[in-house]
């Protein structure tokens, strides 16, 4: 990952540059991810081959100095967690799990790319040339379609990717490569990070609608959106665009949360879209865990989170991923989301996971979370859980199956979303 403003500069024979708390922040949610991702994959340990490639489009030099020590910028991150997942998941197996992770990134600026080739040479990353692609002094924009056709053939889970898109604005990276990444890689995941308030500078309109608009939304929807949203830009982004990335794009899951760096207070949206429920709940799961160095705008609890009049009201709420924020979420959540999930039961029924297709992306709660509530409103009275069979699961179920369905009791036994 690549700094957010231009101050970043890697030169042979310097130190390399200081690191904000954000960006470290950035580098620990990728780390963790990356981690999760390997275990979460390869828990068959009847699998014998696991294949992989990790792109960074924005690379920079590869190293950073924090508090006079050395840390490890997201290409080094990458080959970090690539080695260490391969002697864990070995560890105690008779037949060894073959690791290909192929890496490829790309760096534009010529003297950047040659510190990380340096860097990755000095730390013995370079000595298998077919694990690791250098673009050096090329634009992302112009070798993507070069690492798809690397990516894509002849492999049994064709595409298994992860695309990390940090770039320093919002114009190098776009919807129509994440609809390209996704259209012709079956398995890819891209983390996209933006910076909102470039793009979001509202005292001039017709460039906020232009700027929006270079995501390849129509003018007359920006303007819509405008309309509804002026007030409050920052949940604006997170609740219009990347609804409007699902709708233009194969992916349908997103996390979408902010950074904001100490020494310009502005905010950069860090967004990450898959097609797997599992994958989004893996990178939830990573915030929750890290706490307090991103946020989440408007929708994620409070009054009305899942509604049309999120946005109402002088004050947008924040979540922060702190254990008071939890508690209020899963208060919210029970409060609000058991009748609106009522109205959809009316139908004859909703498998859970089709619970977290109609509510997941509105929400910062978790796969865990959703279950424990609808737990709860199962003892409750409120709904019952049934089989794929269509018969009533245990009083003492605690653990949802994906293909069980939650249905309306023959008779509520509380008025809906009182507890």
């Amino acid at each position: 990952m690549t700094s957010t403003t231009s101050a970043f500069h890697w030169e042979l024979g310097k130190a390399p540059p200081l690191i904000e708390e954000h960006s470290l922040a950035k580098l620990q949610v990728l780390r963790r991810y990356l981690r999760a991702y390997f275990d979460t994959l390869n828990q068959d340990v009847r699998k014998d081959h696991f294949r992989l490639a990790l792109v960074d489009g924005f690379a920079g030099g590869g190293l950073y100095l924090h508090n006079d020590q050395e840390e490890s910028g997201s290409p080094l991150v990458m080959l970090e967690e690539s080695q260490s997942a391969e002697l864990r998941l070995n560890e105690g197996r008779r037949k060894r799990l073959q690791f290909d992770v192929k890496h490829h990134f790309v760096e534009k600026d010529p003297a950047h790319a040659e510190y990380l080739r340096r860097v990755l040479q000095e730390r013995g990353h370079l000595r298998d040339n077919e694990r690791v692609t250098l673009y050096p002094g090329r634009r992302f924009v112009d070798v993507l379609d070069q690492i798809i056709a690397a990516v894509a053939p002849t492999w049994r889970h064709s595409g298994r990717s992860i695309f990390v898109l940090d770039q320093c604005g919002y114009t190098d990276a776009d919807i129509n490569m994440v609809r390209r990444i996704g259209d012709r890689l079956p398995n890819a995941e891209v983390i996209l990070t933006v910076s909102i308030d470039a793009m979001l500078n509202f005292s001039n309109r017709e460039n906020v609608v232009s700027r929006i608009g270079s995501f390849g939304i129509h003018k007359d929807r920006v303007e819509a959106l405008l309309r509804t949203s002026e007030d409050h830009p920052k949940a604006l982004m997170q609740r219009a665009l990347p609804m409007l990335v699902v709708d233009s794009t194969v992916f349908h899951w997103f996390t979408p949360f902010f950074l904001r760096p100490e020494s310009s207070r502005r905010d950069l949206w860090f967004v990450h879209f898959s097609r797997n429920a599992t994958a989004r709940d893996v990178m939830l799961d990573c915030h929750w865990k890290i706490r307090n160095a991103f946020a989440h705008y408007g929708e994620s609890f409070g009054p009305k989170m899942l509604g049309s009049e999120a946005l109402e009201g002088s004050k947008v709420p924040l979540l922060t991923f702190n254990d008071g924020d939890r508690r209020e979420m899963s208060a919210a959540l029970a409060e609000q989301l058991v009748p609106q999930l009522h109205g959809k039961l009316k139908a004859g029924g909703l498998r859970f996971s089709g619970v977290l297709d109609h509510f997941g992306n509105k929400t910062a709660a978790t796969i865990a979370d959703f279950n424990n509530l609808v737990v709860s409103a199962r003892g409750a009275g409120e709904l019952q859980i049934v089989g794929p069979d269509g018969k009533p699961r245990s009083r003492s179920l605690q653990i949802i199956r994906q293909d069980d369905r939650i249905v309306l009791p023959p008779q509520l036994t509380l008025p809906l979303g009182k507890r």
